[in-house]
């Protein structure tokens, strides 16, 4: 029992230095335009004073002879008025190459092209299915994800927008954070976050922003925020892990923390540039689905499944120093729709 609390205790002092550190035919052809939300477009006014013609004050006007002529009726010469569109269903509609969602609210919501990928209208939702080529390793036909049109993201001006949210099984989403961390140049900026929360088992809204109160209470740290309704799972987003810990008794300000045991190993008041992805932390203060602290000191895959948790989960880079911006851009994204990563 005494090993047992001084093991506790270790995983608590590290966690702390974190802290404060039917089948329609249509579907979308891979690598095709996405289809888009149509755009307002402005109508250009003439400006200036418009000319009358006036009758010169020295013309007679002609008496009118005979008969007086009949009046057109108003009926004659109207042009029929059609009548208001009626609103679209609420759901999913396939059209032409593209499928897109009809929100209650008139939102209309395109589903997203993944490369490698078809997205295929059944039975009421959108699922992705590996195409002939593709470079996940995945055979053709075979399950890979589905369009989730109940996530609305935060957008740079501070407003909240529906774009929907993609939900990849593992090989996909770890070859999308591969090309995205490539792409970036700074050793000090090569982190990405899929968000960690398979979101596939709730209809209600799934609610993505930022602030910079993660950890709040002993250093407020910039955070990506899921905010949801009920309990989901909680999946490794993190490529070369070493493994996950969860800890679950109320450590700091949250309810549980889980944390990359190689960040056990690094500097907890400098980010380390070789490892960036190993000190994000994953956290909540919704009830998780476990009373006991976990530890898995091997190498998992993304989307394995670390826990469930309730109503919110948070990931901040946990460098006691480090007040990097965790903002849309750190996201993994197809087109303006956030990446979520489905559990294993």
């Amino acid at each position: 029992m005494e090993s047992r609390r001084r093991w506790v205790a270790g995983l608590t002092v590290a966690a702390v230095a974190l802290i404060v550190g039917g089948v329609a035919a249509v579907a979308i052809d891979p690598g095709g335009p996405g289809a888009s939300s149509p755009t307002g477009r402005l109508i250009p006014t003439l400006s200036g004073s418009v000319p009358t013609v006036g009758l010169s004050p020295t013309a007679a006007l002609p008496t009118p002879s005979g008969p007086p002529e009949p009046t057109p009726s108003l009926a004659s010469s109207s042009t029929p008025v059609s009548p208001p569109a009626e609103p679209h269903p609420q759901g999913f509609t396939a059209g032409g190459s593209s499928i897109v969602y009809y929100a209650g609210d008139g939102t209309v919501v395109p589903v997203q092209a993944v490369p490698g990928l078809r997205a295929t209208l059944v039975n009421g939702s959108v699922t992705y299915k590996a195409v002939a080529g593709n470079r996940y390793g995945l055979r053709v036909g075979a399950y890979a994800g589905e369009f989730m049109p109940n996530v609305a993201i935060q957008q740079l001006d501070g407003s909240s927008a529906q774009t929907g949210g993609i939900v990849l099984v593992g090989p996909v989403a770890a070859r999308l954070i591969a090309d995205a961390l490539a792409a970036i140049a700074s050793p000090a900026d090569r982190w990405i976050v899929a968000l960690p929360v398979d979101i596939r088992g709730t209809a209600k809204p799934v609610d993505v922003s930022f602030d910079s109160l993660g950890l709040h209470g002993v250093i407020d740290t910039p955070r990506v925020l899921v905010r949801y309704s009920g309990a989901l799972p909680v999946v490794n987003v993190i490529p070369d892990n070493a493994g996950y810990h969860v800890l679950v008794e109320q450590v700091g300000v949250s309810a549980w923390q889980v944390i990359d045991p190689t960040r056990l190993a690094l500097p907890a008041t400098q980010l380390d540039l070789e490892h960036p992805m190993n000190e994000l932390i994953v956290y909540g203060n919704g009830a998780p689905g476990t009373n006991k602290d976990v530890a898995v000191n091997r190498r998992v895959t993304i989307g394995t499944q670390m826990l469930t948790a309730a109503g919110e989960v948070s990931v901040s880079l946990a460098v006691r120093t480090s007040h990097a911006d965790l903002s849309s851009d750190q996201v993994l994204k197809v087109a303006d729709v956030p990446v979520f990563a489905a559990s294993s």
